[in-house]
């Protein structure tokens, strides 16, 4: 296995020598990156492979331009550019005498039977990472239906996007659009499968806005239009208008929450509980580029090392403050 390693190495060589070739380097590596986050002083970003097993490394130094790379978005077209040097970031390939299990390369002590075969590290060339993130708050509407609009920021917020409840978070990345204390992806009808809360809403007291349009009960801060917002039918006051302390039997002797039952029995407001505090996910795509790199076994002008996904949950500062 190692001869035709060696063999496809030389192939690539002869076709790099043009300069301005972009080159994939195909060792049947798929690019799907991992992250080690666990070493005090560096990242170990890596890629692995089976028959024969080898591994891409990338070591970058923390510190927080670095850290960003994992959180934060790169401006359009401006990928981070970092030089290959022992101190900036290093890169390197290496083959093992047996194959590695799943992030057995993040373990703080090697195990005793696993052995470095080959190692052959780049020590010039540079490294170029763009990184883009996508946020959503899991509600079960999709972002192009919750008014997002305008340009993302340098966090990639769409800050000027629609925020019904006007509570400095936008619909988009907002769980509770209409800050009632019930959950979006509880107050939605998707029995119809098309992730459009738009074609079926629900809308518990029929009330519109103004043009005629129905006012859904997930924008809707009074559910059951009783004149009591929807988050002081709260009898426990846990945030939760939907838990079993706020059932009551309706006239035809089935459980119903009292949010969702306008009646004269029904209209008592009980202390102000709060709001909840949600989160949104943001999902970091870090695509990552070798550039110029000599590794001894291969000299070549671009190689795509690959891209790295970290999914995060965010709580908004908004709630910090």
């Amino acid at each position: 296995m190692i001869r035709r390693f060696f063999i496809c190495f030389i192939l690539v060589f002869i076709v790099a020598c043009d300069d301005g070739d972009i080159l994939t380097v195909d060792l049947d590596f798929e690019g799907n990156l991992e992250r080690c986050d666990n070493f005090e002083e560096y990242h170990l970003i890596y890629d692995t492979r089976e028959d024969p097993s080898e591994s891409l490394i990338l070591i970058l130094p923390k510190n927080n331009a670095n850290n960003a790379l994992f959180t934060t978005p790169t401006p359009v077209g401006e990928p981070v550019t970092i030089d290959i040097s022992s101190t900036n970031a290093r890169f390197l390939f290496r083959t093992y005498n047996r194959n590695l299990s799943d992030s057995e390369l993040c373990d703080i002590v090697p195990p005793y039977d696993l052995s470095i075969a080959d190692n052959y590290e780049a020590f010039d060339g540079q490294i170029q990472i763009t990184v883009t993130v996508v946020d959503d708050d899991n509600d079960g509407v999709p972002a192009e239906f919750e008014g997002l609009a305008g340009e993302p920021y340098e966090d990639g917020i769409y800050w000027d996007s629609l925020d019904t409840d006007q509570d400095g978070l936008p619909d988009y990345i907002d769980k509770d659009d209409d800050n009632d204390n019930v959950l979006t992806i509880d107050e939605i009808d998707n029995t119809d499968g098309d992730d459009d809360p738009t074609t079926n809403p629900l809308n518990t007291d029929g009330d519109l806005v103004l043009g005629g349009d129905e006012l859904p009960d997930y924008l809707d801060s009074d559910d059951d239009g009783d004149n009591i917002p929807t988050y002081l039918e709260d009898v426990d006051g846990d945030q939760n208008p939907r838990d079993l302390s706020n059932y009551v039997v309706d006239e035809f002797g089935s459980d119903i929450f009292r949010y969702l039952y306008n009646h004269e029995d029904y209209l008592d407001t009980y202390p102000d509980p709060g709001k909840r505090v949600t989160t949104y996910t943001r999902t970091v795509t870090t695509s990552i580029t070798i550039v110029g790199i000599d590794l001894e076994i291969l000299r070549t002008t671009i190689i795509d090392f690959g891209t790295l996904t970290t999914t995060l949950e965010v709580t908004p500062s908004i709630f910090l403050d």
